[in-house]
């Protein structure tokens, strides 16, 4: 599909520098395109991703969304730790902290899938970014890190609470206290990836999985999508009526009565 959306790809979003959103055939593809900085994610990429963000949230066609990054040796380096110079008080710091928290809550609950294709090193905020997509393919090269501590600060874009959920408690705090730099095998082994493949592979393989997913109706993903991200702190009743009104929505659901009557035509 990473050949078919530079064939047939539409650019909803105009106006772009330091992203690229391209989108065909109910899959999007957002590549941050700061090569020359590692990818890192500066005070000015902020608003462009709220802006791209936007556009998702409301796309009714749209099914997956595959996050990237420009090359083949970094995803996200981190923030843009020249443009961060600039937050020289603690409320500048905080409001930044404030502004990637609600961005990256906002990229975890689209009401879509998120493919996070690891093209390459994840340190410090690219870690958080990486852990705000569903699910993560990334190269067999690729190194992770949450390498804040090295230079005296926390994780400030949410991805401390989503890397305790993921990996458990004592693994997240060695790797957020040590800052230890760990290689894509062991990054599998403890859940951080999801699967690795050949560094040439990435966009490919996340784009097979994203086909995969496009093929199946949009209304049924979106009410898992809802499920999972909805669902899971619900207990007793609350949880029985959850799942019972989301699966009697698709349940009548046009998408559905079509796909029955197709199934009975082919048997």
């Amino acid at each position: 599909m990473s050949a078919q959306l530079k064939a047939q790809r539409s650019a909803p979003v105009a106006g772009l520098d330091q992203l690229q959103y391209v989108e065909a055939d109910g899959v999007g593809l957002l590549t941050i395109n700061r090569p020359a900085v590692h990818n890192a994610i500066g005070l000015t990429t902020m608003p462009e991703l709220a802006r791209v963000l936007d556009h998702v949230e409301t796309a009714a066609t749209l099914s997956v969304l595959i996050l990237t990054a420009a090359g083949d040796k970094t995803f996200v380096s981190g923030g843009d730790l020249k443009e961060l110079e600039q937050l020289t008080t603690h409320q500048a710091a905080s409001s930044m902290s404030r502004q990637m928290q609600r961005l990256m809550a906002r990229l975890s609950d689209l009401p879509i899938a998120v493919i996070g294709a690891i093209n390459g090193d994840s340190f410090g905020g690219g870690c958080e970014v990486a852990l705000a997509c569903d699910i993560r393919i990334a190269s067999s090269h690729a190194r992770f890190a949450f390498k804040q501590v090295t230079i005296g600060i926390t994780p400030a874009w949410g991805g401390r609470a989503r890397l305790v959920e993921l990996v458990g408690r004592s693994i997240a705090l060695r790797l957020m206290l040590t800052g230890e730099v760990i290689d894509a095998l062991e990054a599998m082994r403890i859940g951080l990836v999801d699967q690795l493949v050949d560094p040439a592979a990435v966009l490919d393989s996340a784009s097979e999985l994203a086909r995969q997913i496009a093929a199946n109706p949009n209304a049924a993903l979106r009410a898992i999508k809802h499920q999972v991200n909805h669902g899971s702190g619900l207990v007793g009743e609350a949880a029985i009526e959850f799942e019972a009104d989301s699966f009697a929505r698709t349940w009548v659901s046009d998408d559905h009565l079509k796909a029955v009557a197709a199934w009975k035509q082919r048997r």
